[in-house]
């Protein structure tokens, strides 16, 4: 439907905040959690610096939750950016930089879903304690970029920037419906069901692309 040009580099994740006005985004190139409109204008940057972040989600109104890829770790921040929790994620290691690529929270049932990039393709459903309680191995695209819940019909959206792809997907990763999007590098996904708006970013674009689903 639309695009708006980014004045933040190398774009990865993406997320709602407290409308579907707000999103929140990171960079790759700045290590940092910014705030934004959903017509992508920066409205603030949070205080944290990272080492190499790719995820981000929006819990309970008051909390951020980032994924560190290298690091192979979440950590839980509070809303200007100050570290308040973190935590190791158990993932197998094959390459430094084919890590966490993207995390999300489901408020109907609770619980963090977290994607890792390749050499493993998995989908890794933890509590709210980031506990993992379940690991689901993904082939249906030759990475995984992305991730966001749409929670009012339980199932989840999955970006690939390899296949320029993105995939409806059930709640185990198990594939229901995937679409080409014309899109370099989309390295962040976020879902309004009520519009059935596909809110995705561009890494190497930094660029803000708004998809209208049909079905």
């Amino acid at each position: 439907m639309e695009h708006y040009d980014l004045s933040i580099l190398e774009t990865s994740d993406l997320c709602f905040g407290s409308s579907s006005g707000i999103l929140y985004t990171v960079s790759d190139n700045t290590a940092k959690v910014y705030k934004i409109t959903s017509k992508g204008r920066k409205l603030s940057e949070l205080i944290y610096t990272g080492n190499d972040l790719e995820g981000v989600c929006f819990v309970d109104g008051q909390f951020i939750y980032v994924a560190e890829e290298r690091q192979r770790k979440v950590v839980k921040l509070d809303l200007q950016g100050n570290i308040l929790d973190q935590k190791l994620i158990s993932v197998e290691v094959n390459s430094e930089n084919e890590g966490l690529e993207g995390i999300t929270y489901a408020t109907f049932n609770s619980r963090f879903y977290i994607i890792n990039e390749m050499n493993p393709g998995l989908l890794l459903e933890t509590d709210k304690n980031l506990n993992i309680i379940s690991e689901y191995p993904l082939s249906f695209a030759n990475d995984y970029s992305g991730i966001c819940v749409d929670n009012v019909n339980c199932n989840l959206w999955i970006l690939s920037d390899m296949s320029a792809t993105v995939n409806k997907c059930t709640m185990q990763g198990d594939l229901i419906e995937s679409y080409r999007i014309p899109v370099t590098n989309p390295e962040g996904i976020a879902y309004d069901p009520v519009e059935k708006l596909l809110y995705i970013v561009s890494d190497s674009e930094a660029r803000l692309y708004i998809f209208k689903l049909n079905t």
